[in-house]
């Protein structure tokens, strides 16, 4: 359990670092609201960081993207604004795999 929450918080980190050295997609809790004003978001994040996914795959991805969203929000949105990078519709094991990971 405790290696789970040191592989969260190096995720948060590796997210902000990368949230700040790269364009990133900025959203607001209004942008959270519904499901269609949500998926709404995920298509202009996608289309922010030119992310060509099939609608099958948008649809599987779509949950973890709402679930990545949201957590960041609540975590770091006190401001009113939040950013999600291009790991946005990625889990913790696809980030950790990801060659984009290791850059840098």
């Amino acid at each position: 359990m405790a290696r789970s929450a040191l592989y969260l918080a190096a995720l948060v980190v590796a997210a902000i670092a990368l949230a700040t050295t790269q364009a990133s997609f900025i959203y607001t809790e209004e942008d959270l609201a519904p499901d269609d004003s949500m998926w709404a978001l995920y298509e202009r994040w996608a289309a922010h960081h030119e992310v060509a996914r099939e609608h099958g795959e948008k649809a599987r991805r779509f949950p973890i993207f709402k679930n990545n969203a949201r957590w960041i929000l609540d975590r770091y949105g006190k401001k009113g604004k939040s950013a999600i990078n291009i790991f946005g519709d990625m889990t913790y094991e696809e980030i950790w795999r990801s060659p984009l990971k290791r850059r840098g």
